[in-house]
């Protein structure tokens, strides 16, 4: 019971982290390579998180899954195990009670992908805490 609880709180404090970042772009690598998507790891988060290329509102893109070299080729663009991609993250908030956090491939690009050009381009750094100063130490006092 305790890891469900600790699984849960994980899952909730991402969410609201990501809430208060709106749309963010980061560096990612992919892990896996499924039929109609992929796993891609965000170092910067320690996120992993699935792309999916088929959606329900939108047309289907060709996919190409060739198991022995696992890679999937989309629109003729061919994804590999540990490729460097770039992935807008942002949080899912049409179903208010499963609410969860969704990516979208952004680099490289994909023709049929229904990421808007305004998004890809965007990055948000601007929410990010400012490091820390040292603190200056205090002179020894004379007695």
């Amino acid at each position: 019971m305790a890891q469900y609880a600790q699984r849960a709180s994980v899952a909730f404090h991402t969410q609201l982290f990501f809430k208060t970042k709106g749309v963010v772009n980061e560096d990612a690598y992919i892990l896996f390579v499924r039929r109609n998507a992929v796993v891609v790891l965000i170092p910067k988060y320690g996120l992993e998180g699935t792309v999916f290329f088929e959606e329900k509102d939108k047309p289907t893109p060709k996919l190409d899954y060739n198991s022995e070299v696992p890679s999937l080729t989309v629109e003729g663009t061919t994804l590999c195990v540990f490729d460097k991609v770039k992935v807008n993250i942002t949080l899912d908030a049409s179903n208010i009670q499963h609410q969860k956090i969704r990516m979208e491939l952004v680099e490289p690009k994909i023709l049929a992908s229904g990421v808007p050009a305004h998004l890809s381009t965007e990055t948000n750094h601007s929410n990010e805490p400012e490091k820390k100063k040292k603190k200056l130490e205090a002179a020894p006092v004379a007695r």
